[in-house]
């Protein structure tokens, strides 16, 4: 098995999503720690200075927190100081453990995500092994800006996920195995666990499991849960393992015969005979597969000129 190359599906962005998002509102707290307060120096507090010091305009992070101030302060300043300032640092860890806030906790959580960094990880790690659960949520959400590659963050989510439990955690869990580069026996826990997800009774569970693996592995273990996928009755199992095969490497003649009789059969849905069509750009298709390929990708065509 290679994994060399790490594979990206677009639909894979919740987790991003999860800690850049949310409205952001000011609010008053207690200072972060005896010497350094949440407000930041007046040139820190500036309208001007993420402007001046470079704003990124594709940022995933807010431009302004309030974290208590009188006015908004850079988000990159915050961002700067914490990953030079450890007093700073560790004074908005304890910010974070503590605050009820659910703006000021949506604030420092953005925050400590792009910080990152050691302390940060081992601070989530404490966090996620926690009995309190809104701890555990904690410490997850942090952990999600760290790499699979990074044995520690691995094992913590692979360990959550053996506990079972409620269904749409599992799938949160799930989301955060983000594909990347690693020696195969290290890669082989995670896809063997993906692959018994691939066959759980929740299809939301099954979906997220089912998109994932693609993604992790090429084997014909793989391959034979993507096919079975496509012909799931759940709807968006049939989306993820369509989506599976398009980002993965995975090329087969049955899974090329499940995609053509989607596309072509007008009880199927516009947005599974659509994924369908534009999957069956990757495979070889003789004369008769390409007659059937272009008779629906005019229909998708048609289909979306009538959505728009």
């Amino acid at each position: 098995m290679n994994f060399k190359h790490a594979l990206s599906i677009a639909v894979v962005s919740a987790v991003a999503g999860a800690f850049a998002g949310g409205a952001y509102v000011a609010h008053r707290a207690p200072a972060v720690s005896a010497t350094n307060s949440a407000k930041p120096p007046a040139a820190e507090t500036d309208a001007n200075a993420h402007r001046v010091n470079g704003a990124q305009p594709h940022s995933p992070y807010p431009d302004y927190l309030s974290l208590g101030g009188d006015a908004p302060v850079s988000f990159e300043s915050l961002r700067q100081r914490a990953s030079r300032d450890p007093a700073f640092l560790q004074g908005l860890l304890q910010r974070f453990r503590n605050e009820t806030d659910p703006a000021a906790r949506g604030e420092l959580q953005s925050l400590l995500n792009a910080v990152s960094g050691e302390e940060v990880l081992r601070f989530a790690l404490s966090l996620s092994t926690s009995t309190r659960a809104q701890d555990e949520r904690d410490g997850l959400a942090l952990l999600s800006a760290y790499s699979m590659d990074r044995a520690e963050v691995r094992q913590t989510v692979l360990a959550k996920l053996g506990q079972g439990g409620d269904p749409q955690r599992r799938a949160d869990l799930v989301a955060m195995l983000t594909p990347t580069t690693l020696p195969s026996e290290d890669a082989a826990p995670v896809v063997a666990q993906l692959a018994a997800l691939a066959r759980d009774p929740d299809p939301a569970l099954r979906a997220q499991a089912v998109l994932q693996l693609a993604q992790w592995d090429d084997s014909e273990q793989t391959e034979d849960l993507l096919h079975r996928a496509i012909l799931d009755p759940s709807a968006p199992v049939r989306a993820s393992a369509i989506a599976g095969v398009q980002g993965s490497r995975l090329r087969s003649d049955r899974l090329k015969e499940a995609l053509l009789d989607i596309a072509a059969d007008p009880a199927s849905s516009a947005a599974d005979r659509g994924a369908a069509t534009f999957a069956l750009q990757d495979f070889r298709l003789n004369r008769a597969e390409y007659g059937i390929w272009r008779r629906a990708q005019a229909q998708a065509d048609a289909d979306s000129g009538e959505g728009g």
